[in-house]
């Protein structure tokens, strides 16, 4: 399975880990690394002593010499008491260090998702699957991978200058064949596990696939319920668990093949080094407690030399997360740029809602939505109407930004005085107070107002069920989509913005609440721009823009 993960995971790598080391955070972040490579260091000398004192141990048993025994176990006893605390301690800077990165890597990155709408605009694109998996799984995975294979290269390096002057003053022999061992070793491993690199990748995305296909079922809990579907939506998440499944079969497969390797590989390892000195052992050139150092010294040598066999399964794992989360940021990156070439509608800030000859397409331009569309409005109120699909909510995106794909210019009123309530409202996680002061900024709002808020949207009833302003629910369960609509114009109530648009915020209302609510309107909006049935709320609006279908209008 081919990948692109070879040629630009380093260059990836890069472009994610170095703005950390020049960040507000780098002063600390670089005091960190410096204290857990001297740690490093400290622990890496502490285990050349003890092989040294490992060897005199080893060859005062075999010579049985009971008073260099006890100086030996001694010493022995003493560097384990000395290795303790700082062994705990490098293992505490690490996660202190991988604790500091993720937060300002998750801070980074949330920061760009949420710059100029590009959650959305991912979102519209439909180019990068499972964000939210990226910036928190791979995000957490990418921190902690990069400080342990970093620290594996480092502590690899220091070891193999260590221990490559001991294996030389044992036998030169030990040391060249190390070298040959390892670079074999690590060759073959990576013919035998090229293929994980690529199966990795596909089972990070597949299992954030199927986890989400289950939040989409909680989420959706009560709409699949009244359609009686739970079979079909069973097949659908079966279907994306087989999938997950199926890959990491492969991954499994992969992993036993590369196994039959590497554990050879490892075996043959523990009694290599004594077969190549037994030699030198029987014909009295070094005596037995350079042998038992010998194999310790080879086994380092080889561990530092071999970390693509002995780190390939996770490498291939980190490779992929180096990727996922490295084309999430290059997508944030170009998240700005328009989706297509060609013009763009043109949007000023001005007194009143104008359209100069503006036609609206898809954003991918499959489609013109509405043709060369002229108005001013200057009243209090506008009614869009038409069909479904006629580009109603299509205008309300125009103005708000989130499309530009088309011509034209759109004058609009300054949108920070302005609310846009959706048909489907979004409830905030939180208190109910939190959902009735979502948006509201610079000033605090009494409880006797929230209350009051509540009941001229007659949800007193609901106020009194959930108990109390304090209550944290699960607001898109608890409440019908009815009351999350009343509970949106609560907000309007209490925001009072400028300008209000309403994108069929009233359908899963009652006639007489419709009613009731776009009468006390004018209280609280000098201006709103509804979507909805002509039949219905023209009444309640002074203009009306009536849209086709084909593209054509008419205003009135």
């Amino acid at each position: 399975m081919s990948t692109p993960i070879d040629r630009n995971v380093l260059r990836r790598f890069i472009t994610l880990s170095a703005p950390f080391f020049r960040s507000n955070k780098r002063a600390k972040a670089i005091g960190l690394v410096i204290l857990l490579l001297s740690l490093s260091l400290t622990i890496n000398g502490i285990g050349v002593a003890m092989s040294y004192i490992g060897r005199d141990f080893m060859t005062a048993l075999q010579t049985k010499n009971q008073t260099e025994f006890n100086w030996k176990l001694a010493e022995y006893l003493l560097a384990f008491l000395i290795a303790t605390p700082i062994v705990v301690s490098y293992s505490y800077t690490e996660q202190r260090l991988g604790l500091l990165w993720r937060r300002w890597l998750s801070h980074h990155i949330l920061a760009r998702y949420f710059l100029d709408r590009s959650y959305y605009r991912l979102n519209l694109r439909g180019d990068v699957d499972n964000p939210d998996q990226r910036i928190e799984e791979d995000v957490r995975s990418f921190c902690a991978q990069s400080l342990t294979f970093c620290l594996i290269l480092f502590n690899s390096t220091v070891q193999l200058f260590l221990y490559v002057y001991v294996l030389w003053s044992i036998s030169v022999t030990l040391l060249f064949a190390a070298v040959a061992y390892s670079i074999i070793g690590s060759l073959v491993t990576y013919y035998l596990g090229r293929p994980l690199i690529g199966l990795n990748f596909a089972q990070l995305k597949k299992e954030a696939d199927y986890r989400y296909k289950l939040i989409n079922v909680r989420d959706s809990a009560e709409s699949i319920a009244f359609y009686g579907r739970e079979a079909r939506e069973f097949l659908r998440t079966r279907q994306r668990l087989k999938a997950a499944l199926n890959n990491l079969l492969q991954v499994v497969n992969w992993n036993r093949n590369l196994q039959f390797f590497t554990t050879g590989y490892n075996y043959l390892l523990t009694i290599l080094p004594t077969v190549l000195v037994a030699p030198l052992f029987f014909n009295g050139q070094i005596e037995f407690g350079a042998v038992i150092q010998a194999g310790a010294a080879f086994g380092f040598v080889i561990n530092a030399l071999s970390i693509v066999v002995n780190h390939f399964g996770n490498l291939s794992v980190f490779a992929a997360v180096i990727n996922r989360l490295g084309t999430f940021w290059e997508a944030l990156e170009t998240a700005g740029e328009p989706f297509t070439g060609g013009e763009h509608i043109k949007i000023t800030t001005g007194q009143n809602l104008t359209f100069k000859s503006v036609t609206i397409w898809t954003p991918r331009r499959e489609q013109a939505l509405i043709k060369d569309l002229s108005f001013s409005f200057s009243g209090k109120s506008l009614l869009l109407a038409g069909p479904s699909g006629s580009g109603k909510s299509s205008i309300l995106r125009t103005i708000a930004g989130l499309w530009d794909t088309g011509n034209g210019q759109i004058i609009r009123p300054d949108l920070t005085d302005a609310l846009f309530l959706p048909q489907r409202p979004y409830m905030v996680l939180g208190s109910l107070r939190a959902q009735l002061t979502y948006g509201i900024r610079g000033r605090v709002l009494l409880d006797k107002e929230l209350r009051a808020a509540l009941e001229l949207v007659r949800l007193t009833e609901m106020y009194n069920r959930v108990g109390g302003l304090d209550a944290v629910l699960d607001w898109p369960n608890i409440l019908g989509t009815g009351e999350q609509q009343r509970l949106a114009f609560a907000r309007l109530i209490l925001l009072r913005p400028r300008l209000a648009f309403l994108d069929e915020a009233t359908t899963a209302m009652d006639k007489t609440i419709e009613d009731d609510l776009y009468s006390i309107l004018p209280r609280y909006v000098r201006q709103w721009v509804s979507i909805g049935s002509a039949a219905d709320l023209s009444q309640y609006h002074e203009n009306i823009l009536t849209l086709s279908g084909d593209g054509t209008w008419s205003y009135k």
